[in-house]
């Protein structure tokens, strides 16, 4: 009897050891080869149908190839006016692309501002692989200031005005670029690591952060890039420009806590917390309305200044 139960019980432990052992190699399998692609390779959204001339905005196709080769497409839409009041970088969200701006466009056009509207790398119809939240977006940012300021002669001072990922973007990019006079951030994540942290726990409904770890460390890997250098909320103690936070309260893809973060660290002397109460993470400009596209304008109008 007893040399039977010994048997079962070395059988089971044999089965428990085969099982954690196959599920190992498993998980580092999923995580090499597909969890790990998964944050920085968004879905792309292109829509070639729709541009700017269907919301009688005149505008010219502006495009620019960044340092490692990259050709990131764009459109300069110009002022309604006849003298323009300075140009605004209009970014988009992840997975998304440039015509989802393009209703802030028109707005920011009959107010007198010239717009920039252009998918972010690996997004739209930008060329690119890897999104790397910021690391290198932010230099893209820089790289069309750059070409706007040659092309456009007479088009400053710069603004921003960005969505979920396109406002971390503004965030990183604000820290060192003072030619941005002003910026509205709409939905900003705080940091990589934590937004990648909630999303996993919302996608299959637990929390395990140390596989979420792992997945981060392969990823940086095949996109080159740190990933706790992605820091908006660190970023923002060094913005002394002026910058307005918008944050739907029912936003549930990205806390409203985490905007809440960033204006509390932001340097700026100038800066404004605009909490949209029944705004989740896509709808504030149909819950926020008209007042809130009269106070994007006010902000424009006051601090869009050389």
């Amino acid at each position: 009897m007893k040399s039977k139960l010994k048997k079962f019980f070395l059988i089971f432990l044999f089965v428990i050891l085969f099982l954690t052992i196959a599920a190992y190699f498993f998980l580092d399998y999923a995580i090499n080869n597909y969890l790990a692609y998964s944050p920085i390779r968004p879905d792309r959204s292109i829509n070639l149908e729709l541009t700017p001339s269907q919301l009688n905005l005149i505008y010219k196709e502006f495009n620019i190839t960044v340092e490692d080769s990259i050709t990131l497409n764009g459109w300069f839409v110009f002022s309604g006016s006849v003298k323009s009041k300075g140009t605004i970088f209009l970014l988009h969200g992840i997975g998304s692309n440039k015509t989802a701006m393009l209703d802030n466009a028109k707005l920011l056009s009959l107010a007198g501002f010239n717009c920039v509207l252009y998918d972010s790398r690996a997004n739209g119809e930008s060329e690119g692989l890897n999104c790397t939240f910021g690391f290198y977006e932010k230099k893209d940012f820089s790289s069309f200031i750059d070409s706007v300021s040659v092309l456009f002669p007479g088009s400053e001072p710069y603004g921003a005005l960005g969505h979920s990922l396109g406002a971390a973007i503004i965030i990183q990019t604000m820290k060192n670029e003072k030619r941005i006079k002003c910026g509205i951030a709409e939905s900003p994540f705080a940091n990589l690591r934590n937004i990648i942290y909630d999303y996993s726990e919302r996608m299959y409904s637990v929390r395990i952060n140390w596989i979420v770890d792992k997945v981060l460390e392969r990823s940086q890997e095949i996109a080159n890039f740190e990933v706790d250098k992605v820091n908006p909320s660190f970023d923002a103690k060094y913005i002394d420009q002026p910058v307005m936070i918008v944050h739907g309260l029912k936003d549930e893809r990205i806390s409203h806590r985490y905007g809440k973060e960033i204006f509390n660290n932001l340097k700026s002397l100038n800066k404004k917390w605009y909490p949209i109460k029944n705004g989740n993470h896509n709808n504030l400009s149909q819950v926020g309305g008209s007042k809130l596209d009269s106070s994007i304008i006010q902000f424009f109008t006051e601090f869009l200044k050389n």
